[in-house]
């Protein structure tokens, strides 16, 4: 046994400790040097990851057609070489009016559909950087049958659309002021090409089936039906007092309410019609729905007149517009079947 000397300072346990403390600082070292090579791998990953993403960004950003988004736009409108300036829509508390040709509310979902569809678009390419009047003339834009504007922010930016190619799924366009020419895909044009009626609300009555009051009809040589809701009973007071089938009735009044004006007639659509009332049987009407709800006290009112045979369904008035539009000839079916159905069957 070796024991400590004072002189030499041997002392065996230390010395038996001493390969074990070697091994282990080299094991340490090689896991620092290992942890820290990691890192710099991750780092340069991660750099390279954003080098990357940045590029995509970049290529992105020159892909897209307008420099603005759907939620920046104030207004806009569409002009055709036709028909001159077709339709003006500017945005007004959060919600679409077409302002030209007509002062109208405008079908919201609709316009925000067509907006993205045309907003968000990306190039194909950038054909020309600058194209001489033979080119433009050949692709159709040197006198344009159809362009769109936007304001945002009070500046215009406006987009001329030229001819479709060749296999007709793409076409060609420019922005005004700027000389390149791009291939778009041909659906962005056809976005575009809408007119007042793909724009405009088309909501017949906007009211609340479930929160109806009163609700009465008058039909041409029919009885009178006449129907109050009350804390969630349903009354049948004409023809003949009864309790009224709620199912039915619902089902009625959502056809109303689902139903959609079929056509805009006289300037706003681009016609010169009469508005007689009596040329389209309005002033001693077929039908006459009077509808009161829990959202306002001024009723509802629609008034359904003679056939329209051309566009196979009937001319009609509501109180909200003086405009004479047409209606759907299965909803004026239906509201001249109307009898026993709305009464609570009592077997």
């Amino acid at each position: 046994m070796r024991h400590h000397s004072p002189v030499t300072g041997d002392d065996s346990r230390l010395c038996s400790h001493r390969p074990y403390q070697v091994t282990w600082l080299n094991s340490a070292r090689k896991t620092l040097f290992w942890l820290v090579a990691l890192l710099l791998v991750a780092g340069g990953f991660y750099f390279f990851d954003q080098r990357v993403a940045e590029k995509e960004q970049v290529l992105e950003e020159s892909l897209k057609l307008f420099p603005f988004t759907v939620e920046a736009v104030d207004e806009f409108s569409i002009t055709s070489e036709q028909d001159g300036l077709r339709v003006a829509v500017n945005r007004r508390d959060g919600q679409w009016w077409l302002k030209t040709p007509v002062v109208a509310q405008g079908d919201q979902a609709r316009i925000e559909s067509i907006l993205s569809n045309i907003v968000l678009a990306r190039k194909d390419r950038t054909l020309f950087d600058q194209a001489d009047a033979a080119k433009l003339q050949e692709l159709g834009l040197e006198n344009p049958d159809l362009e769109m504007s936007f304001l945002v922010s009070g500046e215009e930016t406006r987009i001329l659309f030229g001819s479709a190619g060749p296999t007709h799924n793409v076409s060609y366009a420019m922005f005004s002021g700027d000389p390149r020419v791009y291939r778009i895909h041909s659906d962005v044009r056809a976005e575009a090409d809408k007119g007042v009626y793909e724009l405009r609300d088309k909501s017949l009555l906007a009211f609340d089936p479930v929160k109806l009051k009163r609700f009465e009809m008058d039909r041409r040589g029919q009885p009178r039906v006449v129907v109050e809701h009350d804390e969630g009973r349903w009354h049948l007071l004409e023809p003949g007092r009864a309790q009224a089938s709620q199912e039915n009735v619902l089902e009625g009044l959502f056809m109303i309410k689902d139903a959609e004006i079929e056509h805009f007639l006289g300037i706003a659509s681009g016609e010169q019609e009469s508005f007689d009332r009596k040329s389209y049987g309005l002033s001693s009407p077929r039908v006459r729905i009077s509808i009161v709800d829990e959202q306002r006290k001024e009723p509802y009112i629609l008034i359904i007149g003679d056939k329209d045979r051309v566009r196979r369904g009937y001319f009609a008035v509501t109180n909200s517009s003086e405009e004479i539009i047409v209606i759907a000839e299965d909803l004026v079916n239906y509201l001249l079947s109307v009898k026993d159905n709305w009464r609570e069957s009592q077997a």
